[in-house]
């Protein structure tokens, strides 16, 4: 079962609610930022499933100069939305923002789970995806984000694209003091070319327990989510964090048979230092 709780968190979707982070004022200072700290994540042990898992994840993060290293979900307690790996910055003004970067792309091992449905769906082995990235400004409170990320090892990843927004809300700030913090909320829309839908919701044939699926090429997902962030520090210091997001599968990914239901609930909730 451990196994299975690994390629769980190794796969979940690009949508992480530790992404719902505010901005981090010193971002355009240069400074050398970094993080180190640990969050429980609740939620189904893959795509589509009504079996669930929880599990715990380290967190670390550094920024120095234009170089930014994470794992997913960590730089985000810098202001950094990648979805973890090493980025550098191509282009910034007071409007737009220009990121490549690389990530590592563990795939899928599933040795096993409680019920044996996905036991007949093949490895989807590991590989090194490269990230470009644009983000536009709306102001203080918001941005949205288009990423580009394919294979570069060719290893039957094929091509990712999400579309992100990301918005802080101050109101629901006032309205709850009990839980002073910052609140956010962000979407991504995922989708991919027919190689990576096929390797991560196609069924070979010959299976004993699910019949064969072809996927093309599609949209994968929408996730909305509300984030919170409390900072014991204005600077450095203990940062509190949690949140919540839905996913709704769509397109050849909600087709698949082994699918059992297309929305499903992700919970998050950690601890971190910043200095």
């Amino acid at each position: 079962m451990h196994r299975v709780l690994l390629a769980a968190g190794l796969a979940l979707p690009l949508l992480a609610t530790a992404a719902d982070a505010p901005p981090d004022p010193d971002d355009s200072l240069g400074s050398t930022r970094w993080v180190l700290g640990a969050s429980l994540n609740e939620g189904p042990i893959y795509f589509g499933q009504r079996q669930r898992a929880a599990g715990l994840k380290g967190l670390f993060a550094l920024r120095w100069r234009g170089l930014r290293i994470s794992n997913s979900g960590a730089g985000s307690l810098l202001g950094d939305g990648v979805a973890g790996g090493a980025s550098t910055e191509l282009y910034s003004d007071a409007r737009w923002r220009v990121r490549l970067g690389l990530r590592i792309d563990r795939g899928r091992f599933i040795e096993d789970d409680d019920e044996q449905r996905l036991k007949d769906l093949p490895r989807v082995r590991s590989t090194l995806r490269a990230r470009l990235q644009a983000s536009h400004s709306l102001g203080e409170q918001g941005s949205l984000s288009l990423s580009v990320m394919p294979d570069v090892l060719d290893r039957g990843g094929g091509l990712l694209v999400q579309a992100g927004y990301f918005r802080l809300l101050p109101q629901l700030d006032q309205a709850l003091p009990r839980w002073r913090g910052h609140w956010s909320f962000s979407g991504s829309l995922v989708g991919g070319d027919r190689r990576y839908v096929d390797s991560y919701f196609g069924i070979p044939p010959g299976g004993q327990r699910l019949p064969a699926y072809r996927a093309g090429s599609g949209l994968r997902s929408l996730a909305l989510g509300l984030g919170w962030q409390r900072n014991f520090g204005e600077r450095d210091g203990f940062v509190l964090f949690g949140g919540a997001s839905r996913e709704h599968l769509l397109g050849p990914a909600a087709r698949s048979p082994f699918v059992q239901t297309r929305g499903a609930w992700r919970f998050q909730l950690g601890l971190a230092y910043r200095g």
